[in-house]
């Protein structure tokens, strides 16, 4: 089921438990919760899945669409106490199939059933509870697992166990909880703390608590440039001081989920948090700022559509709307796993050798990030989501990107499962998520940008000018932009302008016919050479040495103005989905 779990052969479990049998019981000190929080938490999902699981309940009901499973399972998540929780559920398990061989045999009977999302991983968890495997190999497998597994089958997964506990030992006769004195050191908390201050960050004093708190179902605020600007600021200072927020990004290093990030700092851990929140503070600090209409977001994401069967053309910097930017659409761009992107950041990204940044590769191993050889540094994008929030902002941090100059993507298309486009390959998840957003920025930077490249003109805008006051303010908080918001939207009129820009008279190398009718055309692309004149020469000299633009062509009509509209096309289009009103008038 997930491509990138070790897969151990029932011959491989059998063994497993043949050493378990050989050795003593667990001791009692060797799986234990160490905090109250991590016993509140527990027993909170403990009590939801025992009240669930009581009749007169249907055995079909999910354990996960209870109320109270929910939200034990939101606080789980929300405190990031996964692990400590499926540590203390496999205790319980392995102490009643100690204890009870009739337990022990209804953990086998039940890993046999043990099927779809999560059902490899419950199998074994089950059977190693069975056997009384040692506690490392648990803890690796649970840590693997919360690597690779996505939210949905987590909660699943949790609610599904927690639920088995409770009808395994339903009086507890069989727990086991032993919290650590208050004397004894559990973690380094406080000394990370103590560093992160060290370093000049300092907890938020409007938002108490933790940074991170998942909110899947928020409906997206639809921005405007007073909002942007808002949101931007907040941003730029959750990044240079927020200690909440650093300690919430060192436990993403800790897990090293964290794509692109110096985990081999040579000053610690917490030096390499403080390293990438920064850079991030300054390019979001000195980004001019874009508003994405919907029209424009749509048009982009039918080009994506049209090219994903394609190669990208190699990315040139100069396509980029500003060095520095930060992006927000009206619509958010729906991924294939259910999360939704509402805007990116970018800037140049150069890495320096001494800050020791490793890239995570699709097989979760970490290579070493080569300095750049040349003067063209990189970009750096950073993609931002509504489906978690960071401090008071309705979005948070993501994915990294990274556009290297030159750089081609390959056809998505190889990614995609031939029965289920909407779906990615097993094993290739995240990586065709990173392409499609890159993509998507891609074609969004190209066209905000394709007016200095082409007569073509197909979008509009306004510019929103700050106050000389104002801006003074946003200088003495830390921005350092032009105070500006470009809110850019797709121009109705282009098709027309378009048509009435066309020249005349039939070019040579044409049929030498002439329409009689008209009809509308569909919105496309063609490959635009800046060097006609120079083409044949280049191309001579190297083939393929001649960059030709994407440029995109509006939906624009065809034929002689004064030519009756054609019936056949009219007819054809009228049947579309996608006809609209506006068009069917004309016809």
């Amino acid at each position: 089921m997930h491509s990138n779990m070790p897969e151990l052969s029932d011959s491989e479990l059998l063994a497993i438990a043949a050493r378990a049998t050989k050795r003593t019981p667990v001791k009692p000190n060797d799986l234990l919760i160490l905090t109250e929080l991590q016993l509140e938490l527990y027993r909170e999902l403990h009590a939801a899945a025992g009240q669930l699981v009581r009749p007169p309940v249907a055995a079909e009901v999910p354990p996960a669409s209870s109320a109270r499973v929910r939200g034990a399972l939101d606080r789980i998540l929300t405190e990031e106490e996964e692990m400590a929780v499926f540590r203390q559920v496999y205790d319980h398990l392995a102490n009643a199939a100690l204890g009870d061989q009739r337990a022990a045999d209804q953990l086998l009977t039940l890993s046999a059933g043990q099927h779809g999302p999560g059902g490899a991983f419950l199998k074994r968890i089950l059977r190693f509870a069975a056997a009384d495997a040692y506690p490392n190999t648990v803890q690796l497998l649970v840590l693997d697992f919360l690597k690779t597994t996505d939210q949905q089958t987590l909660r699943a997964v949790l609610a599904q166990l927690a639920g088995m506990e409770w009808a395994l030992d339903p009086n507890d006769r069989h727990q086991r909880m032993i919290i650590d004195p208050p004397d004894v050191v559990v973690d380094d908390a406080d000394a990370e703390v103590r560093r992160f201050r060290e370093l000049g960050l300092r907890p938020g004093e409007a938002t108490p608590g933790r940074s991170l708190a998942r909110a899947d179902n928020v409906a997206w605020e639809t921005p405007d440039q007073h909002r942007i600007r808002t949101w931007r600021r907040r941003y730029v200072e959750a990044h240079r001081q927020s200690l909440d927020w650093a300690r919430a990004k060192a436990e993403v290093y800790r897990r090293e989920r964290e794509r692109l990030a110096p985990y081999g700092h040579p000053d610690g851990l917490e030096a390499a948090v403080v390293t990438q929140l920064r850079q991030e503070a300054d390019r979001a600090s000195s980004a001019r700022l874009f508003q994405i209409g919907d029209s424009l977001g749509q048009m982009a994401l039918r080009r994506v559509v049209r090219r994903t069967e394609k190669s990208t053309t190699p990315f040139d910097p100069a396509h980029l709307p500003a060095s520095r930017g930060m992006l927000f659409l009206d619509t958010p761009l729906a991924l294939p796993n259910g999360r939704r992107i509402v805007g990116y950041v970018w800037g140049p990204w150069s890495p320096p050798a001494e800050e020791g940044w490793f890239l995570l590769r699709p097989d979760r191993l970490l290579e070493p990030v080569e300095p750049v050889s040349d003067d063209a540094p990189w970009t750096w994008v950073t993609a931002l989501t509504c489906d978690e929030s960071l401090l008071q902002l309705p979005f948070s941090p993501y994915e990294t990107l990274l556009a290297r100059p030159g750089e081609v993507l390959e056809p998505e298309t190889r990614l995609r499962d031939p029965h289920a486009p909407e779906r990615y390959l097993s094993g290739s998840g995240r990586q065709g998520g990173q392409e499609l957003m890159l993509r998507h920025v891609r074609a969004l930077w190209e066209l905000l940008t394709q007016h200095k490249r082409s007569t073509v003109r197909v979008l509009a805008h306004q510019v929103h000018q700050l106050k000389p006051s104002k801006r003074e303010a946003e200088r003495r908080r830390g921005i350092c932009d032009s105070g500006q918001v470009e809110n850019w939207w797709v121009d109705p009129d282009a098709g027309e302008r378009f048509r009435e820009e066309q020249p005349s008279q039939a070019r040579d190398g044409g049929t030498g016919r002439t329409l009689a009718v008209r009809y509308w055309r569909e919105e496309h692309e063609r490959q635009q050479c800046p060097n006609s004149h120079r083409h044949a020469l280049l191309e001579t000299e190297k083939p393929g040495s001649c960059p030709h633009y994407e440029i995109t062509i509006p939906e624009h009509p065809v034929g002689p103005a004064d030519a009756p509209w054609s019936d056949r096309l009219r007819r054809a289009r009228l049947r579309r989905p996608s006809a609209t009103p506006r068009r069917a008038a004309n016809a």
